[in-house]
């Protein structure tokens, strides 16, 4: 498994934070947070892309951590 970070441009509400119970969600500034977690694979990663796309949410960056 592989650690990765979705930025999106809004603070989540604790509705939305919900959908991602497999995700840390932390707020990094007045409109940013950053949701962090582990991914098994490429299909997983592809699949949280869509579930933050299917929410209305806007993708700022996606990426690898450490």
């Amino acid at each position: 498994m592989k650690r990765y970070e979705f930025r999106v441009p809004c603070a989540l509400s604790d509705t939305l934070a919900a959908a991602f119970p497999e995700l840390d969600a932390v707020q990094i500034g007045p409109a940013t947070t950053m949701l962090t977690g582990e991914i098994r694979d490429q299909s997983e990663l592809h699949g949280m892309i869509a579930r933050i796309g299917d929410l209305g949410l806007e993708l700022l960056e996606v990426r690898q951590g450490q």
